[in-house]
């Protein structure tokens, strides 16, 4: 069991490193033909044939971005159970992805996904975390399948050995596990990968999905009711039902109340809300500035860690808020159970703060986003538009009522949260190694690309 847990903490470090670079991709390619179409001007890239083409084409780079879960669900379920795994995973993770919500039409699938979901419909159903538990689960059936089939050959063969003996049409040297083997293509590759896909379904669909949806729906009338009570305390649970999922059914729940008090007029809660969602994207920043200060016997942070630590606050110097707040999906997976607590607590003190000193942007009410083609703030929130909606208006507002204030509360939530997430993974480093259980990772994903690409040149 001890080495099972490593094994599985080395492939999971292993998985994030390569899903960084699947997510830098999408953010270096979608910024490239951003800055040429729309600070350039230059128009029919890629054989674009009319103008309303040229914003797709950075958008089919991003979907390197978007599409980050279904890479993570892939290379974890290939790294932990080999071939075999990858066409249950691709499967399960893609449709769960699209299909979880209510099915569109091939040409809105982008804005089905999980950061614009029509109707809360793909990948928001099961909240990022349902990714990790996905592969995980599906990978190790996979694997256990497998053993336990080989276990059945070698048994089961054995025992068919002497009634085979006694059929004279067949060689003398064709035993019982010769036999099961004929059936090894049908099994290994169809009936265990299969079984173990459906098990995961079950398992994500009945025991994630289904019930975390319902939870979210749950907390609609109480949150509702709470902000017309207490806008602090209303702020605060905002903050811990974003930290708790981030892009899921329980944070969708919150941003559900913030919109209908925002179509009511009220952007106190939005304000809250999107102020919340990016403080996260500062969060493991924090944290390894902490680390790197406080010099303590504790977990390493290898390389990869601070590629992603560092990531969110470029992309937030480039306004790109979404990346700024995927990188730290990345980070979570990372160690869920000491993260996601942390991002729980600095997200809370953000919902606190912001609402304590009644920060309000009424940019949502009356301004035009700076890139929503001349949509209002309310024109998109009802055309799905979550992630441009609700996160835009933070770049805009007045400066000393709203920009500068919700500037340093943001960086005062994720230095909070950053700081919780230092203490409970130096609690869990402290654990696991009286366990025997800790592991240190040196990884650095660039490094290894370089030495790579050297690798090819000599061969050449």
């Amino acid at each position: 069991m001890k080495n099972e847990i490593i094994s599985l903490k080395k492939n999971i470090y292993r998985s994030t490193s390569i899903m960084f670079i699947v997510q830098l991709f999408g953010a270096l390619g979608a910024g490239f033909f951003f800055v040429i179409q729309n600070i350039f001007g230059v128009e029919h890239i890629l054989d674009a044939a009319e103008k309303g083409n040229e914003q797709i084409l950075w958008f089919i780079l991003f979907w390197a971005t978007d599409f980050f879960f279904i890479a993570f669900v892939a290379v974890t379920c290939y790294l932990i159970a080999g071939l075999p795994a990858l066409a249950p995973a691709m499967a399960l993770s893609i449709y769960f992805c699209h299909f979880a919500g209510n099915p569109v039409p091939a040409n809105q699938m982008y804005v089905a996904y999980f950061a614009t979901p029509i109707n809360n419909g793909g990948g928001v159903n099961i909240g990022y975390m349902g990714y990790y538990i996905m592969a995980i689960v599906l990978a190790l059936l996979i694997k256990y399948l497998y053993i336990a089939w080989d276990k059945i050959k070698e048994n089961l063969g054995k025992k068919l050995d002497k009634p085979l003996s006694k059929i004279k049409l067949i060689p003398k040297d064709f035993g019982g596990v010769q036999l099961l083997e004929q059936v090894d293509l049908i099994v290994l590759v169809l009936i265990l990968p299969v079984a173990s896909c459906a098990l995961t379904f079950l398992l994500i669909r009945y025991g994630i999905q289904l019930p975390f949806n319902a939870l979210g729906e749950a907390l609609v009338a109480p949150l509702t009711s709470l902000a017309n009570s207490s806008i602090i305390l209303c702020g605060i649970v905002i903050g811990l039902m974003v930290g708790f999922d981030l892009i899921g059914p329980v944070s969708m729940a919150a941003y559900s109340v913030a919109i209908a008090m925002l179509l009511a007029g009220d952007a106190r809660f939005m304000t809250i809300y999107g102020a919340c969602f990016i403080s996260l994207g500062w969060t493991p920043f924090f944290t390894m500035i902490f680390r790197g200060i406080i010099k303590k016997k504790s977990f390493k942070l290898d390389t990869d860690d601070s590629n992603i630590a560092v990531t969110g606050p470029i992309n937030a110097f480039f306004e790109n808020i979404k990346l700024t707040v995927s990188f730290s999906m990345t980070n979570a997976f990372r160690s869920p159970l000491t993260i996601i607590p942390g991002y729980m607590i600095g997200a809370g003190v953000t919902g606190f703060l912001a609402a304590l000193f009644k920060i309000t942007n009424t940019a949502y009410l009356n301004e035009l986003p700076k890139y929503g083609n001349g949509y209002t703030f309310e024109e998109l929130f009802k055309m799905g538009e979550y992630y441009i909606s609700f996160t835009l208006p933070l770049r805009s507002g007045d400066w000393l009522t709203c920009r500068l204030p919700l500037f340093f509360i943001i960086l005062g939530g994720a230095a909070v949260g950053g700081f919780a997430t230092l203490v409970f993974r130096h609690l869990a480093f402290k654990a696991q190694e009286k366990r025997g259980t800790n592991i240190e990772t040196d990884g650095d994903i660039v490094l290894e690309m370089r030495k790579y690409a050297q690798k090819l040149n000599k061969a050449k």
